[in-house]
């Protein structure tokens, strides 16, 4: 998991408090119309939009790649439109926060970025304008899962600008091909393991539920029901969600290590040292093992015994417009120009970072890049962490309950059903 959105979501219990009401927001879901006028501003755009007279845009980016990216593309969007941009370095995860003040005080940015299971207190507290104008192109050209990330209770918000998810590393010096099964993998380790040497076939991060969510969801299992939004319909101690938790368990005769000896930076260490030959990980993972000198390759994750891709958790980045913005039909504008299949191939040349368009796979740069296609292979099989405050208290007990389940070998019904009970009265004890 990114180190970005880990502390998103580690920061979500916080947020459940920002529940403003946003009643001094204007009601701007559609546009006036504007006087007519000859400047770039004022044509109409491909999708009747027709940008307020005088518009000047802020937008909030983190700082990084993704920060050079909007500034070029603001320059590309004056030109065209005869608006000028601002873009500022504001990280994406306190974009929300600060919004909570800037926003009534006229001061916030028009465009924000912000990592989508911040989405849920943002729409509660009133900060954001549903992607109305753009609602169909943007469902028809993205990923089916980034939109529900960017969406909330059934609304879409977001203009999605990339997708992170997991997928398989293999070590091409000691695995001729990616393992298709985790059968393949089971029967590999039993050759290649040796714990005196710690020498294992595959790891990842055990005790964190980004990762071993993936396990629970392929039998079917989920967080929340109703794609994420139902926090009274909570499944993770539901039957399909144990079976995934008992071949979870299953694994742990070829990584025999407990939850406290195993992290992020062992795992990465292991594999770079050769020891490990495949692991769990994301794309910001590639820079690394690239600069180590690796011969590695990325897969989807193997398939589950019951024939079933993992699925894993993702997380979308996405551009908002803030509802106290005085031009949110320029807003609009910018987010949708920023998304465009150009501008998502050029943020992906400066960024790396997974373009969740289904044009994508057909640009050149995506095409001749194996370990990208397996990512966006991946991210079809992916699930957003869900959005609403509720998730902010799931965190702990499930990462309490598999440690059980792993390291105490604990029956996982048990254990689901007490982690269950803890988060219906954390969700009570915050109401």
């Amino acid at each position: 998991m990114s180190k970005r959105f880990l502390i998103s979501t580690l920061t979500a219990a916080f947020f459940s408090f920002l529940l403003l009401a946003g009643c001094g927001a204007q009601d701007t879901s559609q546009p006036a119309a504007q006087e007519p006028g000859n400047t770039a501003q004022q044509q109409a755009t491909p999708a009747g939009l027709q940008p307020e007279k005088g518009a000047e845009l802020l937008v909030w980016e983190s700082k990084g790649p993704e920060l050079d990216f909007l500034k070029a593309v603001a320059e590309s969007f004056e030109q065209e439109y005869g608006i000028k941009v601002k873009v500022e370095a504001v990280p994406a995860i306190d974009s929300v926060t600060k919004l909570t003040t800037d926003g009534p005080a006229g001061i916030g940015a028009d465009v924000f970025s912000a990592p989508h299971d911040h989405l849920g207190n943002a729409v509660m507290a009133g900060l954001v304008l549903q992607n109305d104008v753009y609602d169909e192109q943007t469902k028809n050209e993205f990923m089916a899962s980034a939109v529900e990330g960017v969406s909330y209770e059934g609304v879409l918000y977001g203009f999605p600008t990339a997708i992170d998810t997991y997928a398989l590393y293999y070590n091409k010096k000691l695995l001729n091909k990616a393992p298709a099964t985790y059968d393949e993998v089971i029967t590999f380790a039993e050759t290649y393991n040796d714990t005196k040497n710690k020498k294992y076939a595959f790891m990842w991060n055990v005790g964190q539920l980004y990762q071993s969510y993936s396990f629970l969801a392929g039998y079917g299992g989920y967080v929340f029901g109703n794609g994420g939004t139902d926090a009274n319909d909570i499944g993770l101690n539901g039957e399909k969600s144990i079976e995934g938790a008992k071949f979870f368990q299953s694994l742990k005769k070829i990584l025999p290590i407990n939850i406290n000896d195993i992290n992020d930076n062992i795992i990465t260490g292991f594999f770079i040292e050769g020891k490990t030959a495949a692991i769990m990980g994301g794309p910001w993972l590639m820079t690394d093992l690239t600069n180590a000198g690796m011969d590695y390759g990325v897969a989807p994750l193997p398939l589950l015994p019951n024939g079933e891709h993992p699925n894993s958790m993702s997380g979308i980045r996405a551009l908002y417009v803030n509802s106290y913005t005085e031009y949110p039909a320029a807003a609009k504008l910018f987010a949708s120009y920023a998304t465009s299949r150009k501008n998502s191939t050029k943020r992906f040349e400066m960024t790396t970072q997974l373009p969740p368009r289904k044009d994508m796979m057909e640009e050149p740069i995506i095409a001749e890049d194996a370990n990208a296609l397996a990512f966006l292979e991946q991210a079809k099989h992916s699930t957003p962490m869900p959005s609403i405050p509720e998730m902010g208290n799931v965190w702990v007990p499930a990462g309490a309950a598999l440690a059980a389940i792993w390291n105490d070998n604990q029956e996982p019904g048990v254990v689901l059903n007490k982690a269950v009970e803890q988060i219906k009265t954390a969700m009570q004890t915050k109401k």
